[in-house]
């Protein structure tokens, strides 16, 4: 299995790979444009990948040098065990595997973090998956590096993509410095000439059509679009539900009208 090549040698992109029932070492190799190995790391089967080392949220791994225009080569892998039946039982109905595998990395983090909760809605999952670094097109080829994350209940009455300078500024709780509602998205699309670039199409308050440029940084390009995708449907789906559920709950005001005095004879 192979990713995508990228001159900055960051490949943030799943990779599904099958091993086999006896297979005792899995081989990683960086290879150059021309499919040349520069670099490889043997991985122990049982020891570093189902053993208790392989559940790691990220590990950082040495890599032995086999070619020339690389030093020191090193390699940061977040690995995610699976069966045929996890493949059945997605943890978010309607995604890929891509984003099913994002988001079980994620929630493996926040386990050892000590921060997961349990109980969580989809909503929550896909509110704490869209979290994370990008570089905003701001025109002429200009690129700015900022850090997005969704506002929502209970912080915040309505859902909005927020836009801050980085992730010290999100965790101190700053304003964000650019906010989009998610009911006012139109869509979410990945660019078909640029594999990293994925644009967001929103309405503003003056009803005016408007787009935002991303880069990712973090994680496939398609994983941003179909998560930010999935969740602007949920964030519709909740609020039609909620509509449903006050309509039936408000009962039609009746007017009664009492009669002073009692009856002729």
């Amino acid at each position: 299995m192979k990713t995508d090549p990228n001159s900055n040698g960051i490949f943030q992109q799943p990779v599904h790979v099958t091993v086999e029932q006896g297979t005792h070492t899995i081989m990683i190799d960086l290879l150059d444009s021309h499919d040349r190995i520069l670099a490889t790391l043997p991985l122990d089967t049982m020891e570093q990948v189902l053993g208790p080392k392989g559940v790691q949220s990220e590990v950082v791994y040495t890599m032995k040098q086999k070619g020339k225009g690389i030093r020191n080569p090193k390699i940061k892998l977040t690995m995610i065990c699976s069966s045929a039946s996890d493949e059945e039982s997605n943890i978010l109905t309607g995604v890929s595997t891509e984003v099913d595998i994002f988001m079980r990395q994620q929630l493996q983090k926040a386990q050892q973090q000590g921060t997961a909760e349990t109980g969580m809605s989809e909503i929550d999952m896909l509110k704490d998956g869209c979290a994370g670094p990008l570089e905003l097109f701001e025109g002429l080829g200009k690129t700015t590096n900022v850090y997005a994350a969704i506002i929502g209940p209970p912080t915040s009455r309505r859902w909005a993509l927020g836009i801050w300078n980085d992730k010290h500024r999100y965790d101190a709780k700053s304003r964000a410095i650019q906010e989009v509602e998610l009911l006012k998205v139109q869509s979410v699309q990945a660019d078909p000439s640029r594999h990293h670039v994925f644009l967001l199409n929103y309405v503003d308050e003056s009803r005016h059509r408007q787009a935002l440029t991303f880069r990712r940084i973090d994680r496939a390009r398609d994983v941003w679009v179909e998560m930010l995708h999935v969740l602007v449907q949920k964030v519709h789906e909740q609020k039609q539900a909620t509509r449903k559920d006050r309509a039936h709950t408000e009962k039609p005001r009746s007017l009664t009208r009492s009669w002073l005095g009692g009856s002729k004879s």
